[in-house]
This record gives C-alpha cells, sequence and structure tokens, in this order.
C-alpha cells in the first residue's frame, strides 16, 4: 500500500508540475462559448490593459487553438487546486502511516504459536521466508534441453534465460526469482500445471511477476505453442503491463540487454510494464 501511495503522489507532483508549466504560457483571459441557432461560437475574454475593462473577441477558425489553449486554462485552474489538496493530504497521511503494525503481531509470535494462527494478511518478510522455504516439483517436459547454468547453479534452456536469471540474482536485494516454478491455471475448466519461465517475488512490495522470454519466434511451430501459452496467462488475469513480463528474440534479432535491464528496473520501482 505505500508503495501505491508514493506512486500516486509522484504522479500528482509530475501533474501539477505539467499544469504549472501551461499555466506560465497561457495568453490571459478566459473563454466564452455560446451556442446560436445550430453553431457554435468562441470568445476570448480578457482585460484591456488601459482601461481594464473586458473585451471580448471573437476566435476564428484560423485561431481554433486559442480556443483550445484557453479551454485547457480553465479546466486547469480548476484542477490545480484540487490535486494540490489531494497530494497534501496523501503526504500528510503517508507520514503517519505504518504499514508494518498489523504484519509485526505475527512476525513476532513463536513458530509454535503460528503454525495456530491464521493471520489476516501475510507481511512480505514471511512470504519472503515462504518462498525461501518452498520446494517444487521441476519441468520433466525436454529435460535434456536443460544444458546451461546460471550463477544460482540451476539449469536453463538457454543462453537468454541464462543472462536473465543472472541479472535478476544480481538485484536479489529487491527481486527473488524461480526458474519454471509451477503455476496452476484454468484451461477450458480444467485445473492445469504450466511452467513460466521466471516467477519473480518484489521484496518490497511482495508482487509476484511472471516472465517469459520467447527465444525462437522465427520458429512457426515454437511461435504457435507460445501463443496458446500467452492465451493462457490472459484468461487467467496474468497480462502484460500487469503480472507479466515478456521478451523476445530471433536468430537475426537476440536478446536486447538494454530491454533487460529496463524490464528490471521497472520492476524494482514497481512501475506497470
Amino acid at each position: 500500500m505505500r508503495k501505491t501511495i508514493e506512486n500516486q503522489i509522484a504522479y500528482l507532483k509530475n501533474t501539477l508540475a505539467q499544469i504549472e508549466y501551461r499555466l506560465k504560457n497561457v495568453p490571459k483571459g478566459y473563454l466564452k462559448i455560446q451556442a446560436r441557432k445550430g453553431k457554435v461560437y468562441y470568445y476570448h475574454h480578457y482585460k484591456a490593459k488601459d482601461t481594464k475593462l473586458v473585451q471580448r473577441k471573437y476566435i476564428t477558425r484560423k485561431d481554433a487553438q486559442l480556443a483550445q489553449v484557453l479551454a485547457q486554462k480553465g479546466y486547469d485552474e480548476r484542477v490545480k487546486p484540487l490535486l494540490q489538496k489531494e497530494l497534501k493530504e496523501l503526504e500528510s497521511f503517508l507520514k503517519k502511516y505504518d504499514e508494518n503494525r498489523v504484519d509485526a503481531i505475527y512476525d513476532i509470535m513463536s513458530a509454535e504459536r503460528k503454525k495456530l494462527v491464521h493471520p489476516v494478511r501475510e507481511s512480505i518478510q514471511e512470504q519472503m521466508n515462504r518462498w525461501q522455504d518452498e520446494k517444487y516439483e521441476v519441468n520433466t517436459k525436454y529435460k535434456e534441453n536443460l544444458i546451461y547454468e546460471t550463477e544460482n547453479g540451476e539449469m536453463v534452456r538457454s543462453k537468454s534465460e541464462v543472462i536473465i536469471a543472472n541479472m535478476l540474482r544480481h538485484h536479489k536485494k529487491y527481486l527473488l526469482y524461480k526458474y519454471e516454478r509451477p503455476l496452476e491455471v484454468v484451461i477450458d475448466g480444467k485445473v492445469t500445471i504450466i511452467y513460466p519461465d521466471f516467477t519473480i517475488l518484489n521484496c518490497i512490495t511482495g508482487k509476484i511477476v511472471y516472465w517469459e522470454h520467447a527465444g525462437r519466434m522465427d520458429d512457426v511451430r515454437y511461435t504457435t505453442g507460445f501463443v496458446q501459452k500467452m492465451n493462457t496467462y490472459a484468461k487467467n488475469n496474468i497480462v502484460t503491463g500487469h503480472n507479466l513480463i515478456v521478451t523476445y528474440e530471433t536468430m537475426n534479432y537476440p536478446l536486447d540487454i538494454k530491454v533487460v535491464k529496463n524490464l528490471i528496473e521497472m520492476l524494482i520501482n514497481d512501475i506497470e510494464i
């Protein structure tokens, strides 16, 4: 929750900065709109420099952009104080908010007592502990292809997966991953096990994201299977831009390291991808 609030505060600050910039570069006055006999007319109302009296100037089609600027100005001036109020409230709330208070009650219990209690929610630390201790059945399909070793010592199926695994490992303070960890999904009404290439736990937010690397996009049979897997993800509410990352490569276009670095940076900062 803290991360969500921090993201909203950052969004509000950025939005207010944009509004401030626009308001510094707009004409004086405001827009007046009148409708007569089925037609719409736009007028620029402003105070004359010498008399200070309000003047009205018809905005022609040639100056249509002026109407847009003045309309945006009116909107910005009305929304700005509301955004400022929302920002102030969120910043004040965040100073007082302690998301660990509830989690701490369970965390400080003895192991014996924890076995008897169902917490209202699992703390990130408990989630990480369970993640570290978890054992799972490895994917036995095409085991002969597991020929590349990562820095973590697991065997993966391609050099590109080695790169992704090693780069994730270099950020283990923020991200933990498991390779081909089984995931239960529903296909045609039946519970089925699939194996995402990487299942990633954000150590700051507790969010889980899946990472699929499509390494042979110029292979028709491979691409067909990959599309089916993507459809399965989507039908189970695992979608790109939210909790699924997808990288691609072909023989002529190998995995781009800069793309991987950027995606990992976004993962660490819990930015929608």
